[in-house]
């Protein structure tokens, strides 16, 4: 497991694959957190999965580089986007999400375990680069 963290990004290597995360303000009229699921792909890092847990229209990706179907939260039944976010790896989503991105070599090869393990660390750098943006 490694990290390396900036105010506005950092990174959290485990299990198989990296959680990516950046503050994005370079949408027009929105703003929020993006967490990207990385992994390794014949020789490419490539982005699986990718959660925007923006302030107006939050939304989450599968296979961003490939079909990049997009789905839109409904902040009246998830409420805070990053909120419902965490919860989705919390609960153990990743390696189904991962495989209907299209990814089922990088599923079947995730270590669920470590993974749980590092929710606190993801968790952490995640409200920690929302927190230093909002202060």
């Amino acid at each position: 497991m490694s990290e390396a963290q900036a105010t506005d990004s950092a990174r959290v290597d485990v299990g198989g694959i990296a959680f990516a995360m950046r503050y994005r303000d370079d949408i027009a009229g929105d703003e929020g957190l993006c967490i990207e699921v990385r992994a390794d792909v014949e020789g490419h890092d490539t982005e699986l999965l990718r959660f925007d847990c923006f302030r107006v229209a939050p939304h989450y990706h599968y296979g961003p580089e490939a079909d990049d179907e997009r789905l839109m939260l409904d902040l009246t039944a998830a409420g805070d986007s990053l909120d419902w976010t965490l919860n989705v790896f919390e609960r153990g989503r990743l390696r189904s999400m991962i495989e209907r991105a299209g990814y089922e070599s990088v599923a079947s090869g995730l270590d669920e375990a470590e993974v749980a393990e590092a929710m606190p660390q993801v968790a952490s750098a995640a409200r920690g680069i929302v927190e230093a943006r909002q202060s």
